[in-house]
C-alpha cells in the first residue's frame, strides 16, 4: 500500500480557517439563541370524583329552589289577566282570525 500525504497550500489553509471561524459563529449563536430550560408544561387529569360532587351540590340547589318555587304557587293564589297584543285600541279582533 501506498501512503499518501497531503500538503496544504497557503490558499486551502485560509478557506479552512474560514469554514472554522464560520463554524464557530454558527455555534456561538445557537448557544445564546437557545430557549430557556423551563419546565414543559403537563396538563392534569380532572378529578371526576370532585365533579360530580360538585354537580350533586348543584342538583340539590336546584331542587330546594323548585321545592320554593312550588310552595309558593300552592300557598298563594295567583291573579292572571290576558291582555290582547294589538297596540291600538279601536281595532278589535274578527270572528274567525286570531
Amino acid at each position: 500500500m501506498r501512503r499518501h500525504e497531503f500538503t496544504l497550500d497557503r490558499f486551502t489553509r485560509c478557506v479552512l480557517l474560514a469554514i472554522t471561524a464560520l463554524l464557530t459563529m454558527i455555534v456561538v449563536e445557537l448557544w445564546a439563541a437557545r430557549p430557556d430550560m423551563l419546565p414543559a408544561a403537563t396538563a392534569q387529569v380532572p378529578d371526576s370524583g370532585r365533579q360530580r360532587l360538585e354537580m350533586i351540590k348543584e342538583t340539590r340547589k336546584t331542587n330546594r329552589l323548585l321545592e320554593q318555587i312550588l310552595q309558593h304557587l300552592r300557598a298563594k293564589p295567583i291573579k292572571v289577566t290576558i291582555q290582547t297584543t294589538d297596540k291600538s285600541s279601536g281595532t278589535k279582533s274578527r270572528p274567525g282570525k286570531p
